[in-house]
């Protein structure tokens, strides 16, 4: 999910989420490794390789800090603090680099039996375009059994259009190994730019010192 919610990886545990993603004249393939060494804070550092019909083949990478103010619980509001950096190499020709840097606020309000309503308020600085606008997101999770959620969302930044995604995920191995599946679009757009990405999750139990 664009979504984010207001968990962090359990302390002294890492996670690894990659996935690929596809429109009609892209391909991304994602991998962003994330780590908790203690203090209620998770550390990302990943990135991405991108073959888009127009620009041609870019690289992005991202990392970014998340500290956890409230961890959710059941009855409890969970709320956490993201700040990151995305860098995009080659930008344009006369660019070798972009960077956007961001600030995200994810709250999740459990609603009892695995379900969770999450949403993000932010900020988005694009170095590119010489802007900075506010960022939002609105989603949840809806467990159809012991191993199989629904998930669904829609997410956006200020002027830039509305986006929606809609997905399965599924426990292969409970709490450790997780896939999923997801159809998205921009709300008036035509459907040839739509994307579909299937992912993995992986989660590791307690080994950091």
């Amino acid at each position: 999910m664009n979504t984010d919610d207001a968990n962090i990886v359990d302390e002294k545990s890492c996670q690894l989420e990659a996935w690929v993603k596809t429109t009609h004249t892209s391909l991304e393939r994602w991998a962003l490794p994330g780590c908790n060494f203690g203090g209620e804070i998770e550390w990302t550092l990943g990135g991405n390789s991108q073959a888009e019909d127009v620009v041609g083949q870019t690289r992005y990478w991202a990392g970014q800090v998340k500290k956890r103010w409230l961890p959710v619980g059941e009855g409890k509001v969970g709320v956490s603090t993201t700040v990151g950096v995305v860098s995009m190499r080659p930008a344009t020709a006369l660019r070798p680099s972009d960077k956007d840097y961001y600030l995200n606020v994810p709250v999740t309000v459990p609603f009892g039996a695995d379900r969770f309503f999450h949403v993000n308020a932010g900020w988005v600085q694009h170095q590119s375009l010489g802007v900075s606008r506010a960022t939002w997101g609105v989603g949840g999770e809806l467990p159809l059994s012991d191993k199989v959620i629904a998930i669904a969302e829609t997410f956006g930044e200020q002027d830039a259009g509305r986006r929606y995604q809609l997905g399965l995920r599924v426990w292969l191995v409970p709490q450790r190994v997780q896939v999923d599946a997801t159809y998205g679009n921009q709300v008036g757009m035509p459907e040839q730019m739509r994307w579909i990405s299937v992912g993995l999750r992986l989660l590791s139990p307690a080994f950091l010192p």
